[in-house]
């Protein structure tokens, strides 16, 4: 039996980040049909495509975690890319998705990710990897497929209910409490003191970077590798490969 621990970056509002999971999830489930014994572990770091303000301003005290300030998201992307070119991008990455099987769509509203990171850290420590998984995919789901706005209080509740991390009341007193928030900060911002300035991003077992959305095989051609050198017992220290691909 291998183990297989993947820390992987990412931001809840990078549409590259939710299909980087699903071909990392077809790579897995493709590597466990010749290897089912084999055991993969998953942890979400996060990371700022648009920094909260709190992080981008010294003036004045940090505001509270609510409300957050959310603008359309074609708007966004429109005074990001240009008009133009946002509507290419837009045409682009539904069909991609729609290779993934992902109902990609752009309308609703946009703001900081910083509360969203928050619900996933917190169910990292109080529901393990189950629970953060469905953290995520309830807030990319959400965000991409059913343009609902993530950065809101009712909707950071409801998908920590669907992940199990406790009563309605728990999840909106820890989420107004605003606890947490300096340490994904701080997480985050070490993601770029790092050099990751693009997400997805991928640690495969403290040896192999993978940068960006990448397709199936490149993930699991490095599983088979590591299972080579792992033969071979040479599996032992690390040394930086990187691969990159498409990404935010």
């Amino acid at each position: 039996m291998t183990n297989y621990n993947i820390i992987i970056t990412s931001d809840v509002v990078c549409p590259w980040c939710y299909i980087g999971h699903s071909r990392l999830s077809k790579a897995i489930a493709e590597h466990k049909k010749h290897y089912p014994d084999d055991k993969f572990q998953m942890k979400y770091l996060p990371f700022y495509l648009n920094p909260p303000p709190q992080l981008t301003t010294t003036n004045g005290p940090v505001p509270p975690p609510f409300p957050v300030q959310s603008r359309p998201r074609r708007e966004m992307y429109a005074a990001k890319f240009g008009a133009e070119r946002a509507k290419q991008l837009e045409a682009m990455m539904t069909q991609v998705a729609a290779g993934e099987g992902l109902n990609f769509k752009f309308g609703g509203m946009t703001g900081p990710s910083r509360n969203g990171h928050r619900l996933v850290y917190w169910a990292q420590h109080h529901g393990g990897e189950e629970a953060q998984n469905k953290v995520m995919l309830g807030l990319w789901k959400r965000y991409f497929e059913q343009e609902v706005d993530i950065t809101t209080l009712d909707t950071l509740v409801e998908v920590g209910l669907e992940a199990g991390l406790g009563s309605k009341e728990q999840i909106k007193e820890y989420l107004e409490s605003g606890k947490d928030g300096e340490e994904v900060d701080r997480i985050a911002e070490e993601a770029r003191l790092k050099g990751i300035s693009g997400v997805p991003h991928y640690e495969i077992n403290e040896r192999w970077e993978v940068s960006g959305a990448q397709e199936p095989s490149a993930f699991t051609r490095l599983f088979q590798r590591w299972k080579d050198l792992e033969a071979k017992g040479q599996v032992a220290g690390s040394g930086a490969n990187s691969t990159s691909g498409d990404g935010c």
